[in-house]
């Protein structure tokens, strides 16, 4: 798939639609290479090539959407689309009005294409296979093309596409202790690579140490930034979105109504300055850079068309609901640094927990910002700034207005962008961009 062909079936759907009508058309597509590994063997490969669009017709102040496949073939592709239009205009005059319903207003065109060095299919199978013996590992490669595109009979055009890898692996030993590894990039690099895995070799090694039992209690922790991505995240679930703080819904809620504040050190953006996603929405509005929390102040909130229509305040184009039910969210959010530098983390944290990675977070106590999860993967106890062995897994339930507020104590120099690693419905692009943190009293229940 390309831009021509993509723009070539979205003018001749337009010359197909009737006088009130008005159309968008929003194009997620992906052409990918795929290996699965389980216990060091190859068990699945495989192209993918998925090209999805999601289809809305506008006529008033009705609309209605429709989302099937296209292919490379035009012809073909065209009278699928010409179709699902079709079956929309009836049920469309049956619908009532709605007055948030609004076509979206023309931008200028955009054109985005980052481009990578991808290794191809037999050096990658080849450099795995050799090294992957050492160790237990289960894991997927993905790697290839991501589009989007967004084309409106009202004449903006739109193109993102994307090469970009993921190696998202765990290593596993005999007594089935395990560090997890999520290697991205657009450019492969084979040395670098290869440092990530022995360093991940070394962590496991370091794991067949007995492991310490915590008990419940406040702890000095050191998270690392995949970590902190973790519950950056979470401002995407009933945070960030102005809808869900005019519902009373929002884990922001204090810092609207009772001027919360976090820590000075804590400022967060929706930054697409990286390139890594769109900076358009599914309905062609191109959003801009956004300031949403600024040292420990909130300043602005994600605000799409329908929210500002109905509450009378301006939209910063933020997108629109997903099949998740989550919209105004954040699809490129970046944590700024601050002045620890990597090689003193350890110092600094001097006795504590050291976390790598966290799993299955959730809200405990949205309005109180509350959040629940495990430690997971390569966890360790920490004496004097030196490792000493690992911790069992714990469960840990504390407000992120302590650990990004009160309690945050110092922020990492270097800030790690961690892509969007969920295929659920095909390979997406965004990342989330942070640094490691120091946090005191971080509270772990059980």
């Amino acid at each position: 798939m390309n831009k021509d062909i993509f723009n070539s079936i979205c003018s001749q759907v337009f010359d197909s639609l009737k006088e009130t009508e008005q159309l968008t058309i929003y194009f997620e597509g992906e052409n990918s290479q795929y290996f699965r590994f389980n216990d060091s063997k190859l068990r699945q490969s495989g192209i993918i090539e998925d090209y999805a669009v999601t289809i809305s017709i506008f006529n008033g102040k009705k609309s209605l959407q429709s989302s099937t496949t296209i292919s490379a073939d035009i012809d073909s592709s065209v009278n699928n689309l010409i179709n699902e239009v079709s079956a929309l205009r009836e049920p469309l005059e049956l619908i009532p009005e709605n007055e948030f319903t609004v076509f979206p207003d023309s931008f200028d065109s955009i054109d985005i294409y980052t481009k990578g060095e991808l290794p191809d299919r037999d050096d990658i199978l080849d450099l795995l296979m050799n090294i992957i013996k050492v160790d237990k590992l289960t894991g997927v490669w993905t790697s290839g093309k991501i589009f989007r595109g967004c084309s409106t009979s009202e004449g903006t055009v739109h193109w993102f596409e994307k090469d970009s890898f993921i190696f998202d692996f765990s290593l596993i030993d005999k007594d089935e202790n395990m560090v997890k590894v999520l290697h991205p990039g657009s450019d492969w690099n084979k040395s670098k690579f290869i440092a990530v895995f022995e360093d991940a070799v070394e962590k496991l090694r370091f794991m067949n140490k007995t492991k310490i039992e915590l008990k419940p209690g406040k702890y000095k922790v050191w998270f690392e930034p995949n970590a902190v991505a973790d519950f950056v995240d979470m401002f995407n679930w009933n945070g960030v979105s102005e809808s869900s703080l005019r519902n009373g819904a929002s884990c922001l809620l204090k810092m609207r109504n009772n001027d919360e504040k976090l820590s000075h050190l804590f400022s967060l953006n929706e930054s697409f300055q990286s390139q890594s996603t769109a900076p358009f929405n599914s309905r062609g509005e191109v959003s801009s850079d956004v300031s949403i929390i600024e040292n420990g102040s909130l300043k602005n909130t994600l605000v799409n068309t329908k929210t500002g229509l109905e509450y009378d305040i301006s939209s910063n184009n933020a997108e629109e609901p997903n099949s998740w039910g989550m919209g105004e969210f954040m699809r490129s959010p970046v944590m700024q640094g601050g002045d620890i530098a990597d090689e003193d983390k350890l110092r600094m944290l001097d006795t504590g927990i050291y976390i790598s990675n966290i799993h299955y977070l959730n809200w405990s106590d949205t309005l109180g910002g509350r959040i629940t999860g495990l430690t997971r993967y390569a966890c360790f106890w920490v004496e004097n700034g030196k490792l000493v062995a690992p911790i069992k897994t714990m469960r840990f339930d504390d407000s992120f207005y302590n650990f990004f507020g009160k309690n945050l104590l110092g922020v990492g120099k270097e800030t790690l962008a961690r892509p969007v690693i969920e295929t659920y419905d095909g390979r997406n692009p965004g990342e989330t961009t942070c640094p490691g943190i120091l946090v005191n009293d971080f509270e772990l229940t059980l």
